[in-house]
């Protein structure tokens, strides 16, 4: 049988494309760890001891209950956040459901590895999904919540289902729908067939969908009762003639899906693909509100299968919902045997499996784990072993269903279709979701990328951070399968976003990357970037032609801006116009748009042309003139400036009237020799110099050229960009190359996570203060509050706070945090007519 490689696939409007997939799961902290404990055949979940449950908070009496079952599927870290990477004050997060801190976390950590933390451009993101019963706010929060007042507003916006997904977009700039999906059990699968609806519909560019669950509970475990859908035992065992019951447990999955034909237009990493869905639910024919229906079940299985477009008997792996339940199991292996059946499957054409063998029951993102387990099994073309499966249940007739269970790895055959699978998720309540997932596509080799020097910006909310994001790059480029420079310097410029602690690496290969990367993670100290974007001036000089000719070979984005000034091998002067203009506009079309411009003799003569005040005909005249290949001056006609133009004839910028005179640009413009002088005022107040060629003397301060002097053409360039890019200004050289480069996975920004409970201490308190404060000892903890709460530094004591933030309800916060620091009731109303610190201090030190 032909493999997948081999097979000629369509691409279909309504396919989908999974391009990212990132998760939490009991025993595995992230996606590759999954995989691997699932192809191991592992259970994950943890067994404790005696001593760990005393440790934990165990009663003796529950310690002592045989029917205590000591196994628990849970995240050991699942309080642990990063408040300040989001925005949070540590109060604030402790007030959040643990559940929508981590999909907080997920969301961010998935965005940033698939290359689009940065934004997405046009595309629009949208976010889908749902969490599992809030047991923070009931176990740990345990407070009345009253709705009319401001207490009770923000225990709602901090715990409630509803905010679960706005909270991602708000905190992460995304513009797509973002919607809550709530059915219990199935929550997150069906919230992967709502989002591949809002992409099928045009809604969004890229989906997030998934789920959460966290367990909030005083200690692991559970003590059996007989009747109950739990386990005695604490193992899931999905259609075994010992399953007895499920457990449930903590777990987080997100997914990024993408219109199929975009995701390849625009080379995402392609890791499956979703063929169809459907959703539907029971209705009342059943036997009661919490029970299975094998009709419901049998008929959403088939029309998702018409929707993808398959027949059953061209899937081979099925990710059964598997509860391990008396009732559940028999009526699932029913449905699914009546569905593959009428779809004309044949006996043990199907391998059948259950993620809960190897975690138990995650709850809301139940549907999700079994999703993202499938997709890694059709990425490795591995079908992991059922580690809990010795015998069949004798409620299901497995001999002669078109499903057969392995309890061990099984390689995936290929076979005259793509590899393809479904997933199931059931829910009590009787929402049922089916999917259909396919093998990626194979694409057409891309062409290799053009050899040459790579740039590498890195950038980090802190100097730690960036120390560490270094290292984890420079290992990820270290590894045999390490993408292309060329595409990781896309990702890292065009889908991250640019932090205030930034380096950069210019390399022409794989080892120098590394290097120049382990240099970074061991280096000095960065130091932040300015919050504002420091000025830029231009210095021209003369561009050597054989500099320009390499530029304009291997940098097609030069080439293309100097096809606009026409022919430039005229004549030496012409080209010189024609390089000078070139690589100034190619700066100021990648971001660095100059405040001024500037130079001496005939590079303040290039200064005019790019500021306006001459043509390029007028400039050529008199660099011809210049060179001799004219007899007399030519005439000129200035006009107004659209830049400043900094000259070496009165050491600054050029006056209006003296811009416009033609005298100054055939007579004065040759003599000049202040050049340091003119810039010297812009330099000393922090602005950047791009030195364009080689200028007629070189400025104090580091402008010269970038990489060295014996570096190539390009390499210089780029560590100009580098230069910038490091110190704020927004250049972006991504598209400079004019080839098709791709996003690629790479290591996310590191988050550094602390356990943050409400019923727990603060790991780190703050210092108590001694004594109310007074004079600038209270304007400082003023400002240390407005910054907190306002979430924006606040370092100038008349700044108002309406400049800063008028939203209502943080004015409201903010009355009440001072209130509370300083042990004297505020009323927001004072804070709005006191909205400076400075008035606000007076005001307090007046009511004392």
């Amino acid at each position: 049988m032909p493999d997948a490689d081999e097979i000629d696939v369509t691409i279909r409007s309504n396919d989908v494309a999974v391009i990212g997939m990132c998760g939490r799961f009991p025993g595995a902290p992230d996606v590759d760890a999954f995989w691997s404990r699932l192809r191991a055949g592992d259970e994950l979940l943890t067994t404790y001891t005696d001593d760990e449950l005393l440790a934990a908070g165990v009663p003796e009496r529950v310690l002592r209950d045989p029917r205590y079952v000591r196994r628990a599927a849970i995240l050991p870290d699942a309080f642990d956040f990063d408040p300040e990477f989001f925005g949070y004050t540590r109060r604030e997060a402790k007030l959040i459901d643990p559940q929508q801190r981590i999909m907080l976390e997920v969301a961010w950590e998935l965005l940033d590895t698939i290359g689009y933390s940065g934004g997405a451009g046009d595309q629009a993101v949208g976010v889908f999904a749902g969490a599992a019963m809030n047991t923070y706010l009931t176990n740990v929060v345990a407070r009345s919540c009253d709705l009319l007042t401001y207490d009770g507003i923000e225990l709602m916006v901090a715990n409630d289902k509803d905010y679960l997904t706005t909270r991602i977009s708000y905190k992460l700039g995304l513009k797509g729908p973002s919607v809550a999906v709530q059915t219990a059990c199935s929550t997150s699968l069906v919230a992967v067939h709502v989002a591949a609806q809002s992409l099928i519909a045009g809604e969004c560019d890229i989906a997030l969908a998934g789920g959460v669950s966290v367990i909030a509970n005083a200690y692991p475990g559970y003590v059996y009762r007989e009747g109950m859908m739990f386990s005695p035992d604490g193992r899931c065992r999905p259609f075994d003639a010992d399953a007895d019951g499920t457990t449930f447990g903590d777990g987080v999955g997100l997914v990024a899906l993408k219109r199929l034909a975009e995701a390849i237009e625009d080379g995402d990493r392609i890791l499956a693909v979703l063929k169809g869905s459907a959703v539907n639910n029971d209705g009342s024919d059943k036997i009661g509100y919490t029970a299975p229906s094998v009709e419901g079940q049998r008929a959403v299985i088939g029309e998702a299968h018409a929707v993808a477009g398959v027949d059953s008997d061209t899937i081979t792996y099925v990710e059964a919902h598997g509860t391990a339940t008396a009732l559940g199991d028999p009526i699932e292996f029913a449905a699914l045997s009546e569905a593959f059946v009428a779809g004309g499957a044949q006996p043990g054409q199907c391998a059948l499996g259950s993620v809960k063998a190897n975690v138990g029951h995650l709850a809301a993102a139940a549907g999700i784990t079994g999703f993202i387990k499938t997709v890694l099994a059709l990425r490795h073309r591995e079908i992991p072993g059922h580690p809990t499966f010795t015998r069949p249940n004798p409620e299901i007739e497995l001999a002669a269903s078109p499903f057969h269970i392995n309890a061990l790895p099984m390689a995936w055959q290929p076979g005259p279709t793509p590899r393809r699978a479904a997933v199931s998720s059931f829910a009590i309540g009787g929402t049922n979701v089916h999917v259909v997932l396919e093998e990626a596509p194979p694409l057409p080799a891309r062409p290799t990328p053009d050899a040459g020097p790579r740039l590498l910006a890195v950038s980090a909310k802190s100097d730690r951070a960036l120390r560490e994001l270094a290292g984890r790059l420079a290992d990820a480029l270290a590894r045999p399968d390490a993408p292309d420079l060329a595409d990781a310097d896309y990702t890292l410029r065009a889908g991250r976003r640019g932090f205030a602690y930034r380096r950069a690496v210019v390399a022409d290969d794989h080892a120098t990357a590394v290097a120049g990367l382990r240099a970074i993670a061991a280096g000095a100290a960065a130091a932040p970037t300015a919050k504002a974007a420091p000025a830029v001036s231009f210095l021209f000089g003369e561009v050597p032609a054989e500099d320009f000719r390499v530029l304009a070979e291997r940098v097609p984005a030069v080439a293309d801006i100097a096809q606009r000034s026409g022919d430039s091998a005229q004549s030496p002067s012409a080209a010189r116009v024609t390089a000078g203009l070139a690589l100034a506009t190619l700066w100021a079309e990648s971001g660095a748009r100059p405040d001024a411009v500037g130079g001496a003799g005939a590079g303040e003569v290039l200064a005019a042309c790019f500021s306006g005040v001459l043509d390029e005909t007028e400039a050529l005249a008199l660099l011809s003139w210049r060179a001799g290949l004219l007899g007399g001056p030519p005439e000129v006609r200035p006009r107004v400036p659209r830049v400043p133009i900094l000259s070496a004839v009165v050491g600054g910028e050029l006056p209006q009237a003296r811009a416009l005179d033609p005298l100054h640009w055939t007579r004065d413009v040759w003599e000049g020799d202040r050049l340091a002088e003119a810039f010297g005022d812009r330099t000393a107040d922090g602005a950047t110099v791009v030195v364009i060629g080689t200028p007629a003397e070189p400025l104090p301060g580091d402008f010269g050229p970038d990489g060295g002097s014996e570096s190539s053409p390009v390499a210089r360039l780029l560590h100009d960009a580098a230069r910038l890019w490091t110190a704020g200004v927004p250049v972006d050289w991504s598209d400079w190359s004019g080839q098709e480069p791709q996003r690629v996975p790479l290591p996310a920004h590191p988050l550094y996570r602390s356990r943050l409970r409400l019923d727990e201490p603060d790991q780190a308190p703050p210092a108590a203060p001694v004594g109310p404060p007074r004079g600038e000892e209270l304007k400082r903890l003023l400002a240390k509050l407005w910054t907190e709460v306002l979430r924006t530094e606040v370092d100038r004591y008349d700044q108002s706070i309406f400049d800063i933030n008028d939203d209502s309800v943080l004015a409201v916060r903010l009355a009440r945090r001072i209130g509370t620091e300083l042990g004297v009731p505020l009323p927001t109303i004072d804070l709005l007519k006191n909205p400076t610190i400075d008035r606000l201090a007076a005001h307090l030190a007046r009511v004392g």
